[in-house]
């Protein structure tokens, strides 16, 4: 079979990623009969707006539920691993705040959407209610970015042992094929900001690229970012909640940590890098990391910041009717990245 080009890798992984439909959206009666069918749950339904899967906030009588049906283009197997990794870290690690999955009628922890011919099954499932604030929407500390950095290794020392069969899937977002994304490029008119892209792009060649087999690798939430941390200040671990697991996969563990220290890059104008390395500091206090993996962070950090602007600017063109409200979600993400580049890079060096 001869090998796929950057461009047509781009096209299946973004498929596998169920990226690459329009959803139809189920009709609130529709989803209410099947929760009652299956969970014998009846309430209120209100919609929260996600990126691939339909989402739904269930407020019966004595509980809250968060209600999630699968997109038709994202395999079901996918959504299975998904389910399993959660119910591993419920067996093993109870006192992780990960957001629990509740059983069907029949004690099975999703429930198959079939269509006639089977051409877009969907899956259904049901988890707990985690009520806390996201850490999206607060003013962390240094002290509480240190807790996020060492929750998220802790998490990461509880997938350790889980494995599965679609572990290896295709994820847009996994950074292992960050370096077959320049086709994206194409998407990007800004001459600046094109030039920033390849820089990095030119950096993950050379600093990650190379040492990618050599970098510890397993199973990882894949997506630490603020809008799935919910924290309390007042609590005394700050982070009470786990939320949304849709793109775990088996990579390097760098690149975990390198989805929330992206989210932070450039969030202080006056220090680019700082809150990014709170997070790597509380990390690192429970998990170290080689000097090599240490070395390739930085970048993988960056170019992950970077993936989630080029997305979206190739969303756009997927979807004309968002293009304007796509393309200024991903003007900040632009604009911290320049930031970001242009700050003394840090040098980064194992604890002693």
């Amino acid at each position: 079979m001869e090998p796929r080009t950057d461009s047509a890798f781009v096209d299946a992984v973004a498929s596998e990623s169920g990226l690459s439909a329009a959803l139809p959206q189920l009709a609130y009666p529709a989803v209410l009969e099947l929760l009652h069918r299956h969970y014998g749950l009846k309430g209120g339904l209100v919609r929260i707006p996600t990126e691939k899967d339909e989402t739904f906030r269930l407020q019966t009588e004595t509980e809250t539920y968060l209600v999630k049906v699968s997109s038709p283009d994202e395999n079901p197997e996918i959504v299975q691993f998904q389910t399993a990794c959660m119910a591993h870290l419920e067996r093993v690690a109870p006192e992780l705040p990960v957001q629990r999955i509740v059983p069907d009628v029949n004690g099975d922890l999703q429930v198959l959407l079939e269509t006639p011919d089977g051409s877009s099954d969907r899956v259904l499932r049901v988890m707990r209610f985690m009520p806390g604030d996201l850490l999206a929407t607060c003013t962390p500390t240094a002290g509480d970015l240190h807790s996020v950095g060492s929750r998220l290794a802790d998490l990461g020392f509880a997938l350790q042992t889980f494995d599965h069969l679609r572990a290896d899937r295709l994820l847009l977002w996994d950074l292992k094929h960050f370096h077959r994304m320049r086709p994206l490029l194409e998407y990007v008119e800004d001459k600046q900001k094109r030039a920033l892209a390849e820089q990095i792009f030119d950096q993950f060649d050379a600093r990650v690229v190379p040492f990618l087999d050599s970098f510890a690798t397993q199973v990882i939430h894949g997506d630490f970012s603020p809008f799935n941390v919910l924290v309390d200040p007042l609590h005394p671990g700050y982070v009470t909640g786990i939320i949304d697991f849709g793109d775990a996969v088996r990579t390097p563990v760098i690149f975990d940590v390198s989805v929330t220290m992206a989210n932070l890059l450039g969030t202080d104008v006056d220090s680019p890098w700082e809150p990014a390395l709170h997070v790597l500091d509380g990390f690192l206090s429970v998990r170290p990391l080689s000097t090599r993996e240490l070395d390739a962070l930085p970048v993988a950090a960056k170019a992950r910041l970077l993936l989630r602007a080029l997305i979206t600017q190739w969303r756009a063109s997927q979807l004309p009717q968002r293009r304007e409200y796509l393309l200024s979600h991903s003007k900040p993400d632009w604009e911290r990245l320049a930031l970001t580049a242009a700050a003394p890079e840090p040098i980064l060096r194992t604890k002693p």
